[in-house]
């Protein structure tokens, strides 16, 4: 009985000890309104983007490529939160997976993203300035929560991603487009010559500006109805 008693005894401690070398940390994310396309390991995934800065407007999003248990993912907002973050027994995590487990303990805000407000259809009325004929004029649809741009250049169909997207600026990725040739190819080519040059943009009531990195207007939308 004595031999069982300190074994137990023993096993108590043991398991106690192990408890307490668990580190156990908090953490405040604000959590962007959009997932991205990502590495995730076995192959392309969309992840949650997320930010310890205050100022997310402005931030630097990092892909999160674990999870957030607890967590519900909501389009179109931005949501601060804090979370646990519990650093497991590295021989118990699989070669692929976290070795830190996120829990959510409450969501402190969650708003309507600003950025939502060019989530829409807009066809070009300027490029550079000059005003364009409105017969096959291009065509941007912006979607934020899926990141990506689709449209027509006046001539051919195109479809990118948007690499980062802020409270004004913009960048898009590599940008595909369908190879049909038109007799007049001029708009279509000064379309995506101005497109591949957007750096930032503003929105004034239903018109849309596209700006180069000098701050130029390069293109001109207005939404569709």
């Amino acid at each position: 009985m004595t031999i069982f008693k300190s074994f137990a005894i023993l096993s108590l401690i043991l398991m106690m000890s192990s408890c307490g070398s668990t580190k156990h940390t908090t953490a405040t994310y604000w959590v962007n309104s959009a997932k991205v396309y990502c590495d995730a390991g076995l192959g392309k995934a969309k992840c949650l983007q997320v930010t310890k800065a205050d100022d997310h407007e402005n931030a630097d999003w990092s892909n999160f490529y674990s999870t957030i248990n607890g967590f519900t993912f909501e389009p179109g907002f931005l949501q601060k939160i804090e979370v646990t973050e519990t650093e497991l027994d590295a021989k118990e995590v699989p070669a692929d997976a976290s070795s830190i487990q996120y829990d959510l303990v409450e969501v402190l805000e969650k708003k309507s993203d600003p950025k939502m407000a060019i989530h829409d259809i807009w066809v070009a009325t300027h490029i550079n300035g000059e005003e364009i004929a409105k017969t096959n004029a291009p065509t941007l649809e912006i979607n934020t929560t899926e990141m990506r741009v689709f449209g027509f250049n006046g001539c051919n169909n195109y479809n990118g991603q948007i690499k980062s997207i802020k409270s004004n600026t913009i960048e898009f990725g590599a940008i595909a487009t369908t190879r049909k040739m038109c007799a007049d190819m001029t708009i279509s080519d000064r379309y995506d010559k101005a497109l591949n040059e957007t750096a930032s943009y503003k929105k004034d009531g239903l018109t849309l500006i596209l700006l180069n990195t000098d701050g130029n207007e390069i293109l001109r939308f207005k939404k569709v109805d």
